[in-house]
């Protein structure tokens, strides 16, 4: 999680510019080979999010 009002790394400097896109909430989620498995602006139902963690992890 990424707090934007807050000053941030350039690790996470580098995921804002990446993935933001000026909505708030925004909801992306990576596997571990930082491709990114969901990249969403908006509300997030619950059962989709944990759909996308029980397919990403093993």
């Amino acid at each position: 999680m990424i707090d934007i009002d807050k000053k941030l790394s350039p690790s996470q400097q580098e995921l804002v510019k990446k993935y933001y896109q000026g909505y708030i909430p925004h909801l992306v989620v990576l596997d571990r080979a930082s491709k990114a498995l969901y990249n969403s602006s908006g509300e997030v139902e619950e059962s989709v999010i944990s759909a996308i963690l029980d397919k990403a992890l093993p």
